[in-house]
């Protein structure tokens, strides 16, 4: 985990090391040339600040991490969809706002390793939105047409952008995106909001 705030490391860390048996903290840096040094990068999955106080890129972090085989969650307070479509559209697998519960963390977490919530972690049946069944495990099946909607959609591009890339008109992306929705919901993951469907279309592999 890297973030130049040492109190949002340490509120994390804590948090982790309290409520998540399956999960482990193996390197806390504030920079990441501290993350890069440690002893123990690679981890499976780095979680790092959209924003560090240094002149390498969040494309570039994300890059790096992949290229050496972890995964990467950004965490920031800037959750714009244009921010979200950024990091996603780099290579991160999750976006997580800062605004968000450190349980939502967790679960992000957990959803790009493809694992369940361990029976001893507080707090994970409370989440909204939470389903007892892994994201590796979806029995999501979109059509052709609702998955490439859902592609465009999630890069960023508007319905009325998806309607004239796509050749059709914005009533059908509209449907198109409701009926992605209902299926999401039907399995309780949360895609409401654009920056929830963005979330659901990297955890599923659609961004990639």
């Amino acid at each position: 985990m890297v973030d130049d705030h040492e109190l949002v490391l340490d509120g994390l860390c804590t948090w982790i090391d309290g409520h998540a048996d399956d999960l482990q903290v193996t390197v806390r840096a504030t920079s990441w040339v501290d993350l890069a040094r440690d002893p123990a990068f690679p981890p499976d999955v780095v979680i790092m600040d959209l924003q560090l106080r240094e002149p390498i890129s969040v494309e570039t972090r994300i890059r790096i991490c992949r290229s050496v085989g972890s995964v990467v969650v950004v965490m920031s307070a800037l959750d714009s969809p244009e921010t979200i479509s950024r990091v996603l559209g780099a290579g991160a697998s999750a976006f997580v706002s800062k605004a968000q519960p450190a349980a939502r963390l967790v679960e992000t977490v957990r959803g790009v390793l493809g694992v369940g919530a361990a029976r001893s972690t507080s707090g994970w049946d409370d989440l909204p939105g939470h389903h007892a069944s892994a994201i590796a495990a979806s029995s999501i099946r979109f059509t052709e047409d609702e998955e490439e909607t859902l592609r465009l959609y999630a890069s960023g591009h508007s319905p009325v952008e998806v309607a004239m890339i796509l050749g059709t008109n914005i009533q059908a992306v509209k449907n198109a995106l409701e009926r992605v929705r209902e299926q999401y919901a039907s399995e309780g993951r949360l895609a409401d909001k654009k920056q929830d469907l963005m979330l659901r279309a990297a955890e599923d592999g659609y961004l990639a």
